[in-house]
């Protein structure tokens, strides 16, 4: 009998792992013809140096017929473009996404007609050559749903089941620069990520610094002062600061440290350039384990 109970227990197992093993070649299945399905993908290749794209974007791309891409990422992955048909001249597409030319009048209408008539071009190729069997591929710096510039494709091309190839944004290498854990504080375990204030946007950076959490900007060409005096307002003056240069380039990679109420003193008449980012909070100079006397001396 008690053979008979323990035979029909140890059955159980066997039948579960059965059962899972054909699951998972059904899941497998489904998987595989989900990404045969896709024919369209919006590629991160990291930022800064080549070396920081990831495998899959890697195989996405080798897989693909057509490859739309700046000329600065197609000199960053040109040996993953060999045999490809490679399209550039398509940028700040973005820009009046959704709006209606009409909508506007004299300088700004025009600049929104010129991009409409681009960004429909860039669609029609895109669904021509989809239309024709090919595997596109869109290549995006940094991760493309961070501050990326095709975002707005996830929404015009959402029958075409896009993929995101997620990557290494900017943020996490200069992350890694800083050499700081971000969410390690004193006080906070949050960091917002913001950029400069846009027209119409109400989380402003005087507002959102009133959490005193950590802080991200993304500059995007903004004046420097102006983020210092925002941030000013909120967040005390001995506050420490860091910026990052060229996050992910080696070779041009750098961090300049102060506080709120040096860093302008610190950069000085440096010009600095597009690719910086602003890092605000406690985490640069927080350690959990406490120095002696001896130590700080």
């Amino acid at each position: 009998m008690v053979k008979t109970i323990h035979g029909r227990l140890s059955a159980i197992p066997v039948v579960l792992v059965l059962v899972a093993l054909a699951c998972g070649t059904v899941r497998g299945d489904v998987v595989a013809a989900n990404d045969r399905a896709t024919k369209f993908y919006l590629v991160g290749v990291g930022p800064g140096d080549p070396d920081l794209i990831t495998l899959r974007a890697v195989r996405v791309i080798k897989g693909a017929d057509l490859v739309f891409c700046s000329k600065r990422l197609m000199e960053k992955v040109a040996s993953h473009l060999e045999g490809k048909e490679v399209v550039h001249g398509f940028s700040m597409l973005f820009w009046y996404y959704g709006t209606n030319p009409s909508e506007l009048e004299g300088k700004e209408r025009r600049k929104c007609e010129e991009t409409t008539r681009k960004r429909n071009e860039f669609i029609a190729k895109v669904r021509q050559a989809i239309g024709k069997g090919k595997t596109v591929a869109l290549l995006s710096g940094g991760d493309p749903l961070i501050y990326g510039p095709w975002a707005w494709c996830l929404e015009e091309f959402e029958d075409l089941k896009l993929a995101v190839v997620p990557g290494v944004s900017c943020f996490n290498a200069a992350n890694a620069a800083l050499g700081r854990g971000v969410t390690t504080s004193e006080h906070t375990k949050s960091v917002i990520l913001t950029a400069g204030d846009r027209l119409g946007k109400t989380d402003t950076i005087e507002k959102l610094s009133v959490h005193r959490s950590t802080m991200v900007v993304f500059t995007m060409g903004t004046k420097f002062g102006k983020f210092i005096e925002k941030l000013s307002i909120n967040y005390p003056s001995q506050t420490p600061v860091a910026i990052v240069k060229y996050a992910g380039y080696v070779e041009k990679e750098e961090v300049i440290r102060g506080t709120l109420g040096t860093i302008v003193d610190r950069i000085g008449g440096e010009r600095l350039p597009f690719p910086y980012l602003i890092y605000v909070g406690d985490f640069l100079t927080h350690r959990s384990k406490k120095l002696d006397k001896v130590q700080q001396q």
